[in-house]
């Protein structure tokens, strides 16, 4: 088998790998939302454990990506994770400020995402890994644009 057959070969079980963590990771995330719409039951129980077994499945996959990239794609995102992720997180922070300038009697509840405290909480929880993930994808895209 030549050096080209080999390189298509792990290319294409590189992007299967791709494929097979973003569809874990959007499984999870749909059973996490649909948990929180639904009564506390074994159902609800079977769902989080079903979320949690795709999750780890995600990463493992994840991880056997991370292992056949090339170094110029690990550095691009090590770099995108530092600095976008970090300032995403920090805009995150000043949101928090933010929340102890507002009125203490001022409901948050038509900003959640869901009814209920659990929404509150899911909100929360989610904002600053969107904003790191929004961050990530900038420097992410600024690195290959500095560096083609």
């Amino acid at each position: 088998m030549d050096k080209t057959t080999t390189g298509q070969g792990r290319a294409a079980r590189s992007r299967n790998q791709l494929f097979l963590a973003f569809a874990g990771a959007a499984a999870g995330l749909v059973l996490a939302f649909a948990s929180l719409r639904m009564e506390t039951s074994v159902i609800t129980a079977i769902m989080a454990v079903v979320g949690f077994v795709v999750s780890v499945a995600s990463m493992q996959a994840s991880l056997r990506w991370w292992k056949e990239a090339d170094e110029a794609v690990k550095e691009a995102h090590k770099t995108g994770w530092y600095w976008g992720g970090s300032g995403g997180l920090a805009v995150a922070g000043g949101l928090l400020g933010l929340l102890f300038a507002i009125e203490p009697d001022f409901s948050l509840r038509q900003f959640a995402l869901f009814p209920g405290d659990a929404g509150l909480m899911a909100t929360g929880l989610l904002i600053p890994v969107v904003l790191a993930f929004v961050g990530y994808t900038i420097a992410w895209a600024a690195w290959w644009l500095r560096n083609r």
